[in-house]
């Protein structure tokens, strides 16, 4: 699927027994970055995307396009998968990463054309690529990390072209608060930060809250104390985390037990009673005012629980009783290792609705800095998609934050390295000098799309900013509002510096993986040999060896 059912037929190969040529490669690779680049800049329209299955999903997100889609053709796979490895890496930049992939092999098919080699056009991409990483150090800018305005500022410019400017500022707040809860001596831990994804009410109901959301709606976790028994928040609660179940053990394969006697059933029910009885009196002993267990509570137990003025909840996920463990300094052990030292402390622990969803809130010591970030919206698509637009702010601040390193952005960062390029291949001999100046070329392909994108005259606009970069404004970027070549870092538009470079070797590398390709061969599981045995190890020449999926290696034996 892609971001058209048409589309999708482009990149398919289907049931062709033929192989793709070089030059079908590089068609390939050039529409699936055409496809991402309409969702470039801070005016792009919504996409229409409609899967296989009939789903259908509405975004203008890049890394939700390429995550939607279902490709067959080898060549648009292998972009697919370098840019899904940007994302893995650094969260951000893979529409970018993408879009330039696609212009590095538009510009390789004309070089090809004019006798430049393969390994000439590779050898200038990686050459580029290096010396473009090494000159972005010499850019960044000095920003003070400790002003969230600044932070905000880095925020706002990772979710440009999402919302307009009240929402663009509404989610940037939002995502320097959850950094900031989660910063310790300059660093993120995302370990610290839960997130959720609510439907069932506004955009702006999205929150950052402080302490652990547990959603009783879309898990088994389930409070079991009897309705009404209890207090809905408990201030400055003990808690027990029970890593077992709160009941009896039953044989396995036994059907039913048979008692001789009214005797025997009063030992089983007395063992059953004083059993239910030891789990409360050790709850209660260690002064726990709520118990998380990881498996089911007898009712017999919660009952008894609930009299002590104890909470129960049952069946809390393992994953959300580790995060327990981290909000209220508890350790979840069996119910026989309970003690006083092993439970942990909440400064509140609310049970409360968010839309029509119930959820437990447990705010636990400020010191451990546990924080949750709900996402909603009127469907749970619309969730979804701020949650992804939200992570992206997560990971962009996180860079900033640790790396301590931003770049100006509104396509100032491109025209100063395309700049340099070029100045760069002049020193080259070879031909892959003209390698080097077609990245340049193809790095002005970010601030023509933004200027295409917001109504602005791409040549007029890219004019404007090398002359600006040739008077020695390193900085200076677009202003998408008035079309206007402005100081892109007084104006906040600021990126990581690890999402560019990263950006640039992900599209060098696709770029050039595909460049190299001269031919596609099918890989046999056996030979068809008459007379010979094929139940022992290949010889010499034999296929024997996975070459991982890559369609251009061929898997061979040593011979000894």
């Amino acid at each position: 699927m892609s971001g058209s059912n048409a589309a999708h037929d482009r990149l398919a190969v289907g049931e062709r027994e033929d192989v793709p040529s070089r030059a079908e490669n590089l068609e390939a690779g050039k529409r699936l970055a055409e496809i991402v680049r309409t969702t470039l800049g801070p005016n792009g329209l919504d996409k229409m995307l409609i899967t296989d299955d009939g789903t259908v999903a509405i975004t203008n997100d890049g890394a939700s396009i390429l995550e939607r889609m279902t490709l067959s053709h080898p060549a648009a796979t292998l972009v697919l998968e370098v840019a899904q490895g940007q994302d893995t890496t650094v969260g951000d930049g893979t529409t970018t990463a993408v879009v330039l992939a696609g212009g590095l092999l538009d510009e390789a098919e004309s070089l090809l054309e004019r006798g430049v080699s393969p390994a000439k056009i590779t050898e200038g991409y990686h050459l580029a690529v290096s010396r473009a990483v090494e000159t972005l150090s010499e850019l960044t800018v000095s920003v003070d990390l400790e002003n969230d305005e600044r932070l905000r500022d880095i925020a706002s410019t990772t979710v440009t072209g999402k919302w307009d400017e009240s929402g663009t500022a509404f989610v940037a707040d939002r995502a320097v608060k959850a950094v900031r809860a989660i910063e310790r001596d300059g660093r993120v831990g995302f370990e610290r930060l839960t997130r959720k994804t609510i439907p069932g009410g506004s955009f702006y109901d999205s929150a950052v809250i402080d302490g652990l959301v547990i959603d009783m709606g879309t898990s088994s976790t389930d409070v079991v104390s009897p309705e009404g028994a209890l207090p809905n928040r408990y201030r400055d609660a003990t808690v027990a985390l029970i890593d077992e179940a709160l009941s009896i053990d039953t044989p396995q394969g036994v059907g039913r037990v048979d008692l001789e006697s009214y005797e025997e059933y009063e030992r089983l029910r007395e063992y059953e009673r004083d059993v239910y009885e030891e789990y409360v009196d050790t709850v209660v002993g260690v002064g726990a005012d709520v118990v998380f267990c990881q498996q089911a509570i007898d009712d017999p137990v919660r009952y008894r629980l609930a009299e002590e003025g104890v909470l129960a909840v049952e069946r809390t996920q393992r994953d959300e009783l580790h995060r327990l463990a981290r909000a209220t300094g508890g350790k979840p052990v069996p119910v026989g290792s309970l003690t006083r030292a092993t439970t942990g402390t909440a400064a509140s622990v609310e049970r409360r609705s968010l839309g029509p969803t119930d959820v437990t809130v447990v705010s636990g010591l400020e010191e451990l800095g546990q924080v949750s970030a709900v996402f909603r919206g009127g469907t749970q698509h619309v969730a979804d998609e701020t949650k992804r637009v939200l992570d992206t702010c997560f990971y962009a601040l996180k860079l900033a934050v640790e790396d301590e390193a931003v770049v100006p952005g509104a396509g100032a960062i491109e025209v100063a390295l395309a700049r340099e390029l070029r100045s760069f291949a002049a020193g080259r001999d070879g031909t892959e000098q003209l390698a080097v100046e077609a990245f340049a070329d193809v790095l002005e392909t970010v601030p023509r799309t933004l200027a295409e994108t917001s109504g602005i005259r791409p040549t007029d606009a890219l004019l404007e900013l090398r002359t600006a970069h040739h008077d020695g404004n390193h900085t200076a970027g677009l202003d998408l509002e008035t079309g206007s070549v402005v100081d892109a870092a007084d104006q906040g538009v600021l990126e990581p510096l690890y999402v560019k470079r990263q950006a640039l070797a992900c599209a060098g590398e696709a770029a050039s993986m595909i460049v190299r390709i001269d031919d596609a061969v099918p890989m046999a599981t056996q030979v068809e040999d008459a007379g010979h045995d094929h139940d022992h190890d290949h010889g010499p020449g034999g296929l024997v060896r996975s070459t991982e999926g890559y369609p251009w290696a061929v898997g061979h034996s040593m011979g000894h």
